[in-house]
């Protein structure tokens, strides 16, 4: 890794100290040299060793990465200074340290402590030989198990079972009570303590009393209600005003804030009785379109938004069509059909487990599961092995914290003092977005709550924000600022995206150009061949194009930044064609490159 200058924001992620630490890091903006050299700066000012930290990576190929850098930075340095003997001995240590992916973490610690894991009654238990199931061996057992766990529960059908079967049965079919329970399971494994959810949760459907506002069902939906409310409350004020002083001001910006503020009492509603009353208030004036403008853009953009509106004002109708007691009165008869699908998916749990623990293997969800397991106690604080696990690391490193879940967020935290010595890096506008369980606002929680470093006490909570970006020209830069701050928001992505959210040009050597603005083309998918319009597919159109373009580029030797920053005509290997299914475009798109003239090859990540 060279030698770099650290800027500010680098420098304070790298050295502060005094509580649990949440870097927020834009791309391109150096955060895993922020990383390495935070656990240098351990290293060669605190005199720890390289094994006594605990770094956590999303990928086996990420994990070997960040080794490899850290090896090279020793490396670099023992060049430097052949006489420190202390960064000589940690040449052995680089490759003893624990870099790892969860699951790998995770395999590790249930391997060495198998034996802490058999529960009381239990007749099979793990050994540290244990198998991790594929996918599909996964799949194939938990219907197994699930197709006993079902014939037991028809043997002993009570009034809560017959009607959560009649509710969701197709005559002999119950192919859709099957599909809910593992749907319900499988979502379960994004909670820490699933056993623990659905104990509370069936203790939530057996006692329901009182009025509607107070189950959490009316919470869930009041939100969402409200959520809605402020959004187009908002959106429909700041399209008003974006009409001041034009010709559609009168016709439609007028409208559209009588509108806007018909949706703030949604917007504010405290309980459903008053979401109904706001509903009942909310009001769209027919819109008057000026003459001769009825396809200008703006027109159209603001009928879009309007009509979008009103499509929320008719779907928060039906949400909203019963009255408290009428929607109390639904749960309570639904209630032990409820009550028996959460037995039934606990019962299909517990008979899951015994089946894994009686061949002796483990799915990808348990591994993460029976490690916080543990780790620590029902109610989530240390076990005698937390604490000695906990004990054996300075400090946590999490990389891609964006794309935790749940069960490894508590992983974390018991591992790190109750994430005391936890620093996590991440970005969460590269967020996974809940592949495997991921769930971004956790990220978001801390990015609101944590206080900004530079204001932060002794021990208390803190984040950095790495806004800068050394990757790219300015142009990218404005051109992706410009998309997600007209895009994301609380609704949209769970984030609004504001002037720290921003990313800020830092690559200051890259030479300034004029003529680097991003280019958006609309493709027509009706085309002229030997003077007919005809129409064409939209894959081969838009291949068609882009090898067009890419013709059209190279003829006229469109200059790009070569060795030392010198310009010179692009080449075809300048180019590079991402696109999210290749496997079934990239035919179309070699085709059309042929057509061109112009090489090409198929690179798929793995």
């Amino acid at each position: 890794m060279a030698k770099l200058k650290l800027t500010e924001q680098q420098q304070a992620a790298v050295e502060n100290r005094g509580g649990s630490l949440l870097v927020s890091a834009a791309a391109g903006s150096g955060k895993t040299k922020v990383l390495v050299e935070r656990l240098f700066r351990y290293v060669t000012e605190e005199h720890c060793h390289m094994d006594d930290f605990l770094m956590i990576t999303y990928t086996k190929a990420a994990a070997a990465e960040l080794r490899s850098k850290i090896a090279a930075e020793l490396s670099r340095r023992l060049a430097e200074n052949p006489g420190d003997r202390h960064l000589r001995s940690q040449l052995l240590r680089v490759y003893q340290a624990d870099i790892k992916t969860v699951d790998a973490f995770c395999t590790a610690l249930l391997r060495e402590n198998t034996h802490l894991l058999a529960q009381e009654g239990e007749r099979y238990s793990l050994t540290p030989d244990f198998r991790v199931l594929d996918e599909n061996d996964a799949k194939l057992l938990r219907q197994r198990v699930l197709e006993r766990v079902l014939s037991r529960f028809y043997e002993e059908l009570d009034e809560g079972g017959a009607l959560l079967a009649d509710t969701l049965g197709a005559g002999r079919d119950d192919g859709a009570l099957v599909s809910l329970v593992l749907e319900t399971f499988e979502k379960l494994q994004s909670h820490a303590y699933p056993a623990v959810w659905l104990e509370r949760n069936r203790g939530v459907w057996e006692n329901l009393s009182g009025d509607f506002n107070d189950t959490p069902y009316a919470d869930a939906l009041l939100e969402t209600v409200r959520r809605k409310g402020l959004h187009h409350m908002t959106a429909l004020r700041k399209a008003a005003l974006s009409t001041e002083g034009g010709a559609l001001y009168k016709g439609f910006g007028e409208r559209f804030l009588t509108a806007g503020r018909s949706f703030a009492p949604l917007a504010a509603s405290r309980n459903w009785e008053a979401a109904r009353d706001s509903l009942a208030h909310l009001e769209f004036p027919r819109l008057a379109t000026p003459k001769g403008m009825k396809d200008d853009p703006e027109v159209l953009r603001l009928k879009k938004l309007w009509e979008g509106a009103k499509d929320t004002a008719r779907k928060l109708e039906a949400i909203l069509s019963v009255t408290g007691e009428e929607a109390m009165e639904d749960l309570r008869a639904m209630a032990p059909a409820m009550t028996a699908l959460l037995k039934l998916t606990a019962d299909f749990a517990a008979a899951y487990r015994t089946e894994k623990l009686r061949m002796n293997c483990a799915d990808f969800s348990d591994q993460e599961h029976l490690a916080l397991e543990l780790l620590t106690d029902g109610d989530g604080a240390p076990t005698e092995l937390g604490r000695q696990v906990s004990g054996r690391y300075r400090e946590i490193l999490v990389d891609e914290y964006q794309d935790t879940n749940e069960v490894q967020n508590a992983i974390f935290r018991a591992v790190s003092r109750e994430g005391k010595n936890l620093f996590t890096v991440g970005d969460v506008k590269q967020s996974i977005y809940r592949f495997r369980l991921a769930d971004p606002t956790i990220f978001l929680e801390k990015y609101r709550r944590f206080a900004p470093a530079e204001e932060a006490e002794e021990g208390e909570e803190r984040k950095i924000l790495l806004t800068r970006n050394f990757r790219s020209r300015q142009e990218i830069l404005d051109a992706a600022n410009f998309v997600f701050s007209n895009t994301l928001s609380v609704d949209m992505g769970e984030m609004e995206y504001g002037e720290e959210e921003s990313l800020h040009f830092g690559a200051a050597y890259y030479p300034p150009r004029r003529d680097c603005d991003t280019e958006f083309h609309l493709i027509a998918a009706r085309q002229r061949s030997a003077g007919e319009d005809h129409p064409v597919k939209k894959l081969t159109a838009e291949a068609r194009f882009t090898a067009g373009r890419i013709r059209q580029m190279l003829d006229e030797g469109y200059p790009v930044t070569g060795e030392e920053g010198v310009l010179r005509p692009c080449r075809p290997e300048d180019f590079v064609i991402l696109m999210r299914s290749p496997g079934s475009r990239a035919a179309a798109y070699a085709h059309a490159m042929a057509e061109q003239g112009v090489p090409c090859a198929l690179e798929e990540s793995g």
